[in-house]
């Protein structure tokens, strides 16, 4: 797992430019924010998840989630068909702040095309890069 500064970007993973983490698992993607964004949301208070079995497209309205100084979206990282979904969140946010890469999971989806994820999502040094980038522009 690669650190820059205090936050964590597990190696495995791909990331979009709105702090969504994506893993690949099998013929799906399961989708949540990352460490970066939920320290500079602070505690997340509410989150509205996706309903399972709905087709969404790359670049809409995954969910949207709020803390006490921030209120947010995270776009859908690719098309694809919502599978599964962490209902619990809805009513306990917790794990978006406590446990983001594990019990803070948003979603699970069937990606219409799996080639999407690797072309279009940031991964490894790009992925790290593009927190520093983050970083230097929050810290203004």
């Amino acid at each position: 797992m690669a650190k820059v500064d205090k936050y964590e970007i597990p190696d495995e993973l791909y990331y979009t430019i709105d702090h969504a983490w994506v893993k690949i698992e099998g013929n799906q993607v399961r989708i949540g924010i990352t460490d970066f964004m939920q320290q500079l949301a602070g505690e997340i208070t509410f989150v509205r998840v996706p309903r399972v079995g709905k087709d969404m497209e790359a670049g809409k309205n995954l969910c949207s989630m709020q803390s006490g100084k921030w209120a947010g979206k995270i776009a859908v990282p690719v098309t694809g068909k919502i599978v599964d979904v962490n209902k619990d969140l809805a009513s306990v946010p917790k794990p978006l702040n406590e446990d983001p890469y594990g019990q803070g999971w948003i979603a699970v989806m069937e990606p219409a095309n799996m080639a999407d994820v690797e072309a279009n999502l940031l991964h490894g040094d790009k992925a790290i890069d593009f927190v520093k980038e983050e970083m230097a522009k929050h810290a203004q």
